[in-house]
């Protein structure tokens, strides 16, 4: 009887137990904004800690010589419209006198290349029309996400030439998507574990998420002992900061 308990106790499944790490949090979405064009800043209409929303405009360039381009151009596409319906209206006149035998072909020909040329300089006016004003669209840059501005790195009167950087305006971050960073030990990591179900403890606050990325090279962690990084997704509604140690555990299959 002893024995056959042996046994039994060897060929029963090994219990898979929870797998415990300590890591620190981030933010999952970390946007840096800058400028598409040169200009000098107008003014910056938010700072650090302040909630955006997506859309809202966070920097305002100075637009005096963008909004002159955009009305001139504006100008000479309005001029250009009734000279090419003008066009077209004498072009339908000379096809329906050809069509009754009362037009040379040739002057019918005049009225087919006058009509091209004038809705050519239409089109040229209403693209340059297009591009002043998209120029004039980037001089108010606005958020791409709802979130919280965490750094300003400008001031107003200060000019952003694009030829010469690419200088960081002020960083917006998405606090209700976070990650967690932890060391895995090496011989726990597992392609099995992706997508795992995890629970994330800061204090008393409990978040659950997913282990979406697991490190292919082993580094130096704890206790001197090879192991990988991962990287845990999960939601915290905008209640935690980055750099917050937390607890982490990874739940059994």
């Amino acid at each position: 009887m002893r024995y056959q308990s042996i046994i039994l106790l060897l060929l029963a499944p090994a219990a898979t137990l929870a797998i415990e790490l300590d890591g620190q949090t981030d933010f999952g979405r970390r946007l840096e904004l800058n400028s598409s064009i040169s200009a000098r800043i107008d003014s910056i209409r938010v700072r650090p800690g302040e909630r955006v929303s997506a859309g809202q405009v966070v920097v305002n360039l100075v637009a005096t010589g963008l909004r002159a381009n955009a009305a001139s151009a504006r100008a000479e596409a309005d001029a250009l419209v009734p000279v090419a319906e003008r066009m077209l209206t004498e072009l339908e006149k000379a096809r329906e006198l050809y069509a009754r035998d009362s037009l040379a072909v040739i002057e019918l020909q005049n009225a087919e290349q006058d009509h091209a040329i004038a809705r050519s300089r239409l089109e040229a006016a209403e693209a340059k029309l297009a591009r002043a004003l998209f120029l004039l669209s980037q001089a108010e840059i606005r958020s791409p996400i709802d979130g919280v501005v965490i750094e300003v790195d400008a001031f107003a009167g200060q000019y952003v030439n694009t030829r010469v950087e690419n200088r960081r305006l002020l960083t917006i971050v998405d606090t209700d998507s976070m990650i967690a960073e932890a060391t895995l030990p090496w011989e726990l990591a597992n392609p099995s574990l992706l997508r795992r179900p995890v629970e994330v403890r800061y204090g008393d606050q409990l978040y659950r998420g997913k282990i979406v990325e697991i490190g292919r090279r082993a580094s130096i962690g704890n206790n001197n002992h090879p192991a990988v990084r991962i990287r845990i997704e999960f939601r915290a509604s905008g209640r935690l900061a980055a750099g917050l140690p937390v607890r982490i555990s990874i739940a059994d299959e």
